[in-house]
């Protein structure tokens, strides 16, 4: 563990001075700038947004998190960018930085293994740091939906384009699907028809600390106990 702690130590000191900002003026440039994204941004609704990312996100807005004694997801969700994920490695391909050319791992289970966790490679630090590293699984163009004509806009829009299309609600995804590169990201954050109330705040002093029959306190209380 005190390897992680150490790797995003080193990618947080590598973000300082990256000022980890969105583009939204420049949304129509960047990733795939021969598509016409002033149509697509055109046919959303008032409150959605289409911005371009960058591994500089990634890391400023990230990797900082990572390097405290408890990094939670709590304080990644509503970044900017909309790319944290909830563990720093999942940021490149099959969660490992090793430059792969082929995107393959090209090594075996037990090689990686000790790679990972039992011996650390001398240039494991200038992977993570290296913006043009091709196991890098982040995407150039992330799209928050509010309404449903904005996720009807964005998969049409896809659709005539040719366009591959990533959707991340938690981000929980070790394949990397919810964070694919090359992709339009469709981040979920902002969609709240299911969660009319958004976030909720759970606040120890106003809950029962047992569990109420209809359940409405389970999820509280479980995160407090988590420290959450």
């Amino acid at each position: 563990m005190a390897y992680f702690a150490g790797a995003a130590r080193f990618l947080l000191l590598t973000a300082v001075g990256i000022t980890g900002n969105p583009s939204t003026a420049n949304a129509v440039s960047g990733w795939r700038s021969d598509l016409d994204w002033a149509a697509l941004t055109s046919k959303l609704s008032s409150s959605a947004s289409l911005i371009d990312t960058s591994y500089d996100n990634y890391a400023g807005e990230c990797g900082p998190e990572f390097y405290q004694p408890s990094p939670t997801n709590h304080a990644l969700i509503d970044q900017p960018s909309g790319m944290c994920l909830p563990h720093l490695m999942l940021g490149w391909e099959m969660s490992w930085a090793r430059p792969s050319e082929n995107g393959h791992l090209n090594q075996t289970f037990n090689q990686a293994f000790e790679d990972l966790i039992l011996k650390p490679p001398a240039d494991f630090q200038s992977w993570l740091v290296d913006p043009t590293n091709p196991r890098l699984n982040l995407p150039s163009k992330v799209l928050f939906p509010v309404v449903a004509s904005d996720v009807v806009a964005a998969v049409n829009f896809a659709k005539e384009n040719g366009l591959e299309i990533s959707v991340k609600n938690s981000g929980h995804s070790y394949q990397g699907a919810s964070s694919k590169k090359n992709t339009l990201l469709l981040n979920m954050n902002r969609y709240t028809h299911y969660a009319p109330t958004g976030i909720t705040n759970c606040d120890a002093s106003t809950l029962d600390s047992t569990v109420a029959e209809d359940m409405s306190n389970q999820a509280c209380l479980l995160s407090l106990a988590k420290n959450k």
